[in-house]
């Protein structure tokens, strides 16, 4: 029988896209938007009347991504992607990038980084914006671990999940939520 224990650690990051800075909060002449900054605090978090999204679509998740370490990215263009696209996927493959209207959508990726065995699993749940001043939208990534009663299939591991959600150059925090898979002895 299998229990999950949830453990809720909010911890907020924000990142950006990888593209050169520039001051405007504008898309510069290449479609490039200024860096995303880490403006949140825990407790302002705490305080955000939230309101979901209407559409989220996961355009690609896959335990077996190329991605090294986690990543925690919003991607604005289509070069990004396709630099990002590479990374997932490894530099040998032929998977075509998935096509994206960067004009109407922007991608959110979250890697977990290599793990030693199956069981390990990354997922961004749903994504809200803040109701009251709409200055920022929130990702909460659910990251499920291997425990330590667990079987482990011996098999390295690099969960990713991608979402496709409405464009928007407001910044992008994501709230982490870590849960554990507890098995018990038989």
């Amino acid at each position: 029988m299998r229990k999950t224990i949830l453990g809720m650690v909010v911890a907020l990051s924000a990142v950006g896209c990888g593209a050169p800075q520039h001051p405007s909060p504008l898309p510069d002449q290449h479609g490039n938007a200024a860096p995303i900054k880490q403006v949140a605090t825990v407790a302002n978090a705490n305080q955000v009347a939230m309101e979901p999204f209407q559409t989220v679509d996961h355009l690609f998740k896959n335990a077996k991504s190329e991605l090294p370490t986690g990543v925690r990215l919003a991607i604005l263009d289509s070069a990004d992607w396709t630099t990002v696209w590479r990374r997932i996927v490894g530099s040998s493959s032929i998977a075509p990038v998935p096509a994206v209207d960067f004009t109407r959508e922007m991608l959110l990726v979250v890697g977990m980084g290599q793990a030693p065995c199956m069981g390990y699993q990354i997922n961004i749940d749903t994504v809200f914006h803040d109701r009251d001043d709409n200055s920022r939208i929130y990702a909460v990534v659910r990251e499920r671990q291997h425990g330590a009663r667990c079987g482990c299939l011996a098999d390295v591991v690099s969960p990713v999940d991608v979402v496709r959600v409405p464009r928007t150059l407001r910044p992008v925090t994501f709230l982490e939520r870590m849960e554990t898979n507890v098995c018990e002895d038989r």
